[in-house]
């Protein structure tokens, strides 16, 4: 990575490896940087109803509940909306990605395509140890931090 981000678009990837303990340390640095405000981490909706689904699953049993995981993304995480500019951006990505991923037989996710258009949009790299979002992410020219 050549200069330090101010801003980073985390992905649910990042967030589930942190909860499971198997996130990588310079990942785990950078959400630490997150937690201490010396970086601005990023999300959109998706990613929140990503994480609030793992937490109805019983997958981060460190929250009580889905208002407790709620109010963590809310208090660590900048949360960005979702605008047209940015679904029509997504959609272009999804689109694309089929031929990047179609000799490895899949998708992108649409929650992946927005996170890659946001971070496209924003100028910000993406926090993922995702294989898929960083193959496409890589070809749309947008750095992944793992």
């Amino acid at each position: 990575m050549g200069k330090t981000p101010k801003k980073v678009v985390v992905d649910t990837y990042a967030l589930m490896a942190k909860a499971t303990g198997e996130i990588t340390d310079k990942a785990n640095e950078c959400l630490e940087d997150i937690r201490v405000r010396r970086l601005e981490g990023v999300i959109h909706p998706l990613i929140t109803y990503e994480f609030l689904l793992q937490v109805h699953k019983g997958r981060i049993p460190v929250f009580r509940s889905t208002d407790e995981a709620l109010d963590f993304l809310e208090t660590y995480f900048s949360i960005i909306n979702l605008r047209n500019d940015i679904a029509y951006m997504a959609a272009e990505i999804r689109y694309k990605s089929k031929r990047v991923l179609m000799k490895l037989k899949r998708n992108l996710s649409v929650c992946d395509s927005v996170t890659i258009a946001l971070a496209k949009h924003i100028g910000s790299p993406i926090l993922s140890g995702d294989l898929d979002l960083k193959k496409v992410a890589k070809e749309e020219g947008v750095e992944v931090i793992w």
